[in-house]
């Protein structure tokens, strides 16, 4: 019986394994997340300014193209047609204009005759202006430079001004928009540098700098939309993808700080356990900031004391314990 006993004593005294580090100082931040779209700082559908039948198109989706580069043309023999007449017509007048300046110059012609000769002129002018215009558009231009990101239309196909053409995008920088809440206004300042992600899982971030604030909070969800701009340009990063945003809200320095794996909650007060000469011992601690992984300790532990971090679910205050790995 007590040779049984015995055994079960030696069972109670044998130490866990555990694995400890030393607490240590450093800096911790509270973080708002907030999700978006990345978007383009110009996008723009482009559309015909008349009706006609597309006669070549030069472009296709993903096409990178410089301002003023040439997308299509319309079917145009009308109105070159149109142009040639005005300006066989205003070169008649102008002629017509010297014969008259010269017989005016004379006083051989009256002043108002005059006066109708070069009021003539004019109009040609003007007509040879409105020509000209239309058959200029029979040649679609791009705006500014971008890539087509889509194409609606084919070749021979009949247009209108009301139908789009293209897409055009303009990513030399891409923005993104958050909507943030009237009690976190305060963490928005002109210049402030935000992380982006793609997700609260992905390891890699980017930078993003705030450029605009709106100056009318939404009275329906009481949030204002804060504009921010990418500053990493990335092959990774695409308009429209959507991505997480972190804003700082507030950064203690200095402060100790130990792992959220470390804690352990009795009736939901936290606790940590401290090895000390191979015994755990409890402490009851006071949290502060949290991030993902770290938390921050207002009180109940020291620097460089050895925090368990693993194997302290099934410890008792002064349990003995066998450090596995310790991390010094």
């Amino acid at each position: 019986m007590g040779g049984k006993r015995g055994k079960k004593d030696d069972k109670k005294d044998l130490a866990a394994p555990i694995t400890a580090e030393p607490i240590s100082r450093g800096d911790i931040s509270k973080y708002l997340r907030l999700n978006s779209v990345l978007k383009p700082i110009r996008e723009i559908n482009i559309f015909a300014q008349s009706a006609g039948t597309i006669l070549d198109l030069y472009v296709e989706e993903g096409d990178i193209v410089s301002k003023d580069k040439q997308l299509l043309t319309l079917e145009s023999s009308d109105q070159d047609l149109a142009a040639k007449r005005a300006l066989a017509r205003l070169e008649r007048e102008k002629n017509n204009l010297s014969r008259a300046q010269e017989l005016f110059n004379q006083n051989m012609l009256p002043e108002d005759e005059f006066q109708q000769i070069q009021l003539s002129v004019r109009d040609s002018e003007l007509q040879l202006e409105q020509a000209e215009l239309a058959l200029h558009r029979t040649r679609i231009t791009a705006p500014f430079k971008g890539f087509i990101s889509e194409r609606y239309v084919n070749s021979g196909s009949r247009i209108d001004p009301s139908r789009p053409l293209f897409k055009l995008v303009d990513d030399s920088e891409i923005q993104l928009e958050v909507w943030v809440n009237e009690a976190d206004l305060g963490a928005l300042q002109f210049g402030l540098i935000a992380d982006v992600k793609k997700s609260s899982n992905s390891k890699q971030s980017y930078k993003a700098k705030l450029i605009r604030i709106s100056p009318v909070v939404d009275p329906t969800f009481g949030k204002l939309k804060a504009t921010f701009k990418l500053l990493d340009i990335s092959s990774d990063l695409k308009p429209g993808q959507l991505v997480e945003l972190y804003l700082v809200l507030e950064t203690h320095s200095n402060v100790l700080i130990i792992p959220k794996r470390a804690l352990v909650y009795e009736s939901g007060i936290p606790t940590v356990y401290i090895n000390y000469d191979n015994l755990a011992f409890r402490r009851l601690i006071t949290l502060g900031l949290e991030t993902g992984e770290n938390v921050e300790v207002l009180g109940g532990i020291a620097e460089g004391e050895l925090i368990i971090v693993d194997g302290q679910s099934t410890l008792r205050d002064s349990s003995k314990v066998k450090p596995v790995i310790s991390i010094n």
